[in-house]
């Protein structure tokens, strides 16, 4: 289902900042940036913005807050840059300090670099946990197509590594 685009923005942003995307059906979807700027020592996003989308539609633009927690995500947790807003994929509607009840207790994402997971700061970490996502910018084609899986039903998660197992079968 592609997404409708909104008036863009040009804005600094800020970790707490809640966004809305506007499907082609014209509900809505909530999104919260996590975290900004660099990742990890090597700084492989500047720039970057980590940020969840939530499993909460609307037939308006303004979110109930209090309905935006880490068990309502629709995708894990990626990261995006800030030409979405400026495009009008993604519009900023409020702002919520965050609190530890915001956030996951453990990011992880596949890095194809590694062939391992890592966390939000490309710290190296020993297991996969969900939901896992890609240590990677996300392009729009890609959050596209992840933003439709998801909403079919379809599970959306980063890759496995070589040595971890497989996701189960689907029953």
């Amino acid at each position: 289902m592609p997404l409708k685009k909104m008036k863009g923005q040009r804005r600094q942003h800020a970790v707490g900042d809640v966004f809305v995307l506007q499907l082609d059906d014209s509900s809505y979807r909530f999104g919260r940036i996590v975290k900004m700027g660099e990742s990890g020592p090597q700084g492989r996003f500047p720039g970057g913005i980590l940020a969840y989308i939530y499993d909460v539609a609307s037939s308006a633009p303004e979110p109930d807050l209090a309905s935006l927690s880490p068990e309502r995500l629709l995708l894990p947790p990626f990261f995006t840059m800030n030409w979405v807003w400026q495009k009008g994929y993604f519009r900023t509607v409020a702002h919520e300090e965050l609190e530890a009840a915001h956030l996951l207790k453990q990011h992880c994402f596949y890095d194809a670099s590694t062939e391992g997971y890592v966390d939000e700061n490309d710290n190296i970490i020993a297991e996969r946990s969900e939901p896992c996502g890609w240590f990677a910018l996300t392009n729009f084609e890609h959050f596209q197509h992840e933003l439709d899986e998801a909403l079919a039903g379809r599970p959306v998660h980063g890759a496995y590594a070589r040595n971890a197992s497989e996701p189960p079968e689907a029953s």
